[in-house]
Protein backbone atom coordinates (compact mmCIF):
# COMPACT_ATOMS: atom_id res chain seq x y z
CA UNK A 1 0.00 0.00 0.00
CA UNK A 2 1.29 3.45 -0.95
CA UNK A 3 -0.01 6.56 0.77
CA UNK A 4 0.34 9.79 -1.22
CA UNK A 5 -0.04 13.12 0.60
CA UNK A 6 -0.12 16.69 -0.66
CA UNK A 7 0.00 19.50 1.89
CA UNK A 8 -0.56 22.99 0.55
CA UNK A 9 -1.30 26.63 1.24
CA UNK A 10 -3.31 28.81 -1.13
CA UNK A 11 -2.02 32.12 -2.44
CA UNK A 12 -3.35 34.86 -0.15
CA UNK A 13 -4.90 36.82 -3.04
CA UNK A 14 -7.18 33.96 -4.12
CA UNK A 15 -10.91 34.55 -3.87
CA UNK A 16 -13.15 32.07 -2.05
CA UNK A 17 -14.56 31.03 -5.45
CA UNK A 18 -11.06 30.29 -6.76
CA UNK A 19 -10.26 28.24 -3.66
CA UNK A 20 -13.49 26.29 -4.10
CA UNK A 21 -12.62 25.59 -7.73
CA UNK A 22 -9.31 23.99 -6.67
CA UNK A 23 -10.84 22.01 -3.81
CA UNK A 24 -13.71 20.81 -6.02
CA UNK A 25 -11.21 19.73 -8.68
CA UNK A 26 -9.22 17.76 -6.12
CA UNK A 27 -12.39 16.16 -4.77
CA UNK A 28 -13.34 14.99 -8.27
CA UNK A 29 -10.00 13.20 -8.88
CA UNK A 30 -11.18 9.81 -7.54
CA UNK A 31 -13.94 9.70 -10.15
CA UNK A 32 -11.25 9.83 -12.85
CA UNK A 33 -8.86 7.44 -11.11
CA UNK A 34 -10.62 4.32 -9.81
CA UNK A 35 -7.35 2.97 -8.34
CA UNK A 36 -7.51 5.68 -5.64
CA UNK A 37 -8.42 4.32 -2.20
CA UNK A 38 -9.25 6.12 1.02
CA UNK A 39 -9.26 9.58 -0.52
CA UNK A 40 -9.34 12.41 2.00
CA UNK A 41 -9.25 16.18 1.60
CA UNK A 42 -9.62 18.91 4.18
CA UNK A 43 -8.33 21.84 6.16
CA UNK A 44 -5.39 21.41 8.46
CA UNK A 45 -6.76 21.47 12.02
CA UNK A 46 -3.40 21.08 13.75
CA UNK A 47 -2.57 23.68 16.37
CA UNK A 48 1.10 22.67 16.26
CA UNK A 49 1.95 23.65 12.70
CA UNK A 50 0.00 25.92 10.36
CA UNK A 51 2.60 25.95 7.57
CA UNK A 52 0.03 24.36 5.28
CA UNK A 53 -3.70 25.05 5.43
CA UNK A 54 -4.98 21.99 3.53
CA UNK A 55 -4.10 18.37 2.94
CA UNK A 56 -5.07 15.70 0.46
CA UNK A 57 -4.28 12.06 1.23
CA UNK A 58 -4.95 9.02 -0.91
CA UNK A 59 -3.85 5.40 -1.02
CA UNK A 60 -2.89 3.21 -3.98
CA UNK A 61 -2.28 -0.53 -3.98
CA UNK A 62 1.27 -0.16 -5.33
CA UNK A 63 3.80 2.23 -6.85
CA UNK A 64 2.69 1.38 -10.37
CA UNK A 65 -0.81 2.72 -9.63
CA UNK A 66 0.64 5.86 -8.05
CA UNK A 67 2.95 6.43 -11.01
CA UNK A 68 0.10 5.88 -13.47
CA UNK A 69 -1.90 8.56 -11.66
CA UNK A 70 1.00 11.02 -11.40
CA UNK A 71 2.00 10.60 -15.05
CA UNK A 72 -1.50 10.78 -16.49
CA UNK A 73 -2.53 13.62 -18.79
CA UNK A 74 -5.59 14.35 -16.60
CA UNK A 75 -3.45 14.77 -13.48
CA UNK A 76 -0.85 16.90 -15.25
CA UNK A 77 -3.52 19.16 -16.79
CA UNK A 78 -5.14 19.76 -13.40
CA UNK A 79 -1.84 20.38 -11.63
CA UNK A 80 -0.43 22.77 -14.23
CA UNK A 81 -3.66 24.55 -15.11
CA UNK A 82 -5.50 24.77 -11.79
CA UNK A 83 -3.50 23.66 -8.76
CA UNK A 84 -0.05 25.26 -9.17
CA UNK A 85 -1.35 28.71 -10.16
CA UNK A 86 -3.51 28.80 -7.00
CA UNK A 87 -1.01 27.46 -4.49
CA UNK A 88 1.66 29.48 -2.73
CA UNK A 89 3.53 26.51 -1.25
CA UNK A 90 3.21 22.74 -1.17
CA UNK A 91 4.86 19.60 0.13
CA UNK A 92 4.33 16.20 -1.44
CA UNK A 93 5.26 12.83 0.06
CA UNK A 94 4.49 9.21 -0.72
CA UNK A 95 5.34 6.26 1.49
CA UNK A 96 4.73 2.53 1.90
Amino acid sequence: MIRHMVLFRFRPDLTPAERSMVLDGLARLPSSFPTMRRFGLGENVSRRDRTFTHVMAVEFEDRHQLDSYLESARHEAFVSGTFRPAVEDRAIASFE
